[in-house]
């Protein structure tokens, strides 16, 4: 597991990357608990077509996604 912590409005927050050997799934948690009812996903096959066909980091654009959700 992947973690990356951010903070927001005087908040802290942990994004969570979790794989389950076919897919990648991020969320965000505030205090252990989830931050919203939010859950980003992609198959480890996309993420790896990604990255090799276009240099695309396409975990790193979720765990953006998922912090840019939760701060608006």
């Amino acid at each position: 597991m992947h973690t990356e912590t951010f903070s927001h409005n005087n908040k802290e927050y942990e994004v969570r990357v979790i794989s389950d050997g076919s897919s990648v799934f991020i969320r965000v948690f505030h205090d252990g608990k989830p931050a919203n009812a939010l859950r980003y996903e992609a198959t480890l096959e996309t993420v790896h077509d990604a990255a090799a066909v276009s240099g695309l980091e396409i975990v790193q654009s979720l765990i953006n996604t998922a912090k840019s959700d939760l701060t608006k």
